[in-house]
């Protein structure tokens, strides 16, 4: 049984995250440009729909993702959600930029309400592939290559934008949606052709069994409480788990209020134009590519609350 972490399998795996990245560097920096200059949106109705998909979040991410807990298919749990939702994100994605030059507000707005929709349904399937595939132990290094190959999708969006967006109110989209499309469509091919989720899977399982015998021979291994069908977690995971929660909500909340107004602020206070607002972005992202791996290896010596806490140090 290998004890090393399959990086070249982790990697095939984080092509999803990659996609789902790569889109939505875009979406938060060329959305709200086009809502502005396009449709001559004020900055509280852009901001209102900049928070559609965080709203529509909440309800999709965790029906989707329960939805993908069930469900048995010939390529898995998570790979079909997975597949349908990148296609349909990018019919939808690519009707956004021809919705722009056509100054047609419901297109546009029809158009951006399916690609939230696409997303959201396999959002939750693509994130819960990695602990599916990975076994316990190695999900610290793994989750620091998923977040890596995110890293390198919003990198590769931001490339696109300072080659691909023109200067002016109202440059032309549709290369760089088609440039996204692109690196959409081939992340997923190239992961459902190498990456065989249910095979995997069983592999995974029966690893996590062997191990958990090898460490305790003669034990059974312990299982959650269960009430029906619902599992009962003990009080102090349970308050663990909301504290953990919440610290993401708040994380999230920061990041999305950053984010979403960054290139609205580039180009009325700074008085850049087209994609070099994308300079700015790039140094932070290129800064986190750096730090994922180490973090990841300290994470998985010492812990990942003493990493987050800084205690290791």
């Amino acid at each position: 049984m290998g004890k090393k972490l399959n990086y070249r399998r982790t990697f095939l795996i984080g092509l999803a995250f990659m996609s789902i990245s790569s889109f939505w560097q875009v979406y938060d920096n060329i959305i709200p440009l086009i809502l502005k200059n396009t449709f001559e949106l004020g900055e509280t109705v852009t901001g209102v729909v900049m928070a559609l998909d965080n709203v529509l979040a909440i309800v999709l991410l965790p029906v989707f993702g329960a939805i993908s807990d069930k469900i048995d298919t010939k390529l898995g749990k998570r790979t079909p959600f997975i597949i349908v939702g990148t296609v349909l994100a990018i019919i939808f994605m690519l009707l956004l930029p021809a919705a722009d030059m056509a100054v047609n507000l419901p297109l546009f707005v029809g158009a951006l309400f399916g690609v939230l929709i696409s997303m959201g349904l396999y959002r939750s399937p693509a994130v819960a592939l990695m602990p599916d595939l990975t076994p316990n132990r190695l999900r610290s290094k793994a989750n620091a290559v998923i977040n890596l190959l995110g890293a390198v999708g919003g990198v590769y969006s931001l490339i696109m934008i300072k080659l691909l967006v023109g200067k002016g109110l109202r440059p032309n989209y549709e290369p760089l949606f088609l440039s996204i499309a692109a690196v959409m469509g081939l992340a997923v091919l190239v992961l459902v052709l190498t990456v065989r989720e249910k095979k995997i899977a069983a592999q995974v399982k029966a690893e996590e069994e062997f191990l958990q015998q090898e460490e305790n021979p003669g034990k059974e291994e312990a299982k959650p409480m269960e009430a029906g069908r619902v599992t009962v977690l003990a009080p102090e995971v349970k308050r663990s788990m909301i504290y953990m929660l919440f610290s993401i909500f708040l994380w999230f909340m920061a990041y999305n209020a950053v984010t979403t107004a960054f290139s609205r602020y580039t180009m009325e206070v700074w008085k850049l134009e087209g994609g070099g607002f994308a300079d700015c972005l790039m140094v932070a992202t290129v800064a986190a590519i750096i730090s994922y791996i180490p973090i990841g290896q300290i994470s998985s010596r010492f812990g990942r609350k003493k990493t987050i806490m800084g205690e290791c140090f």
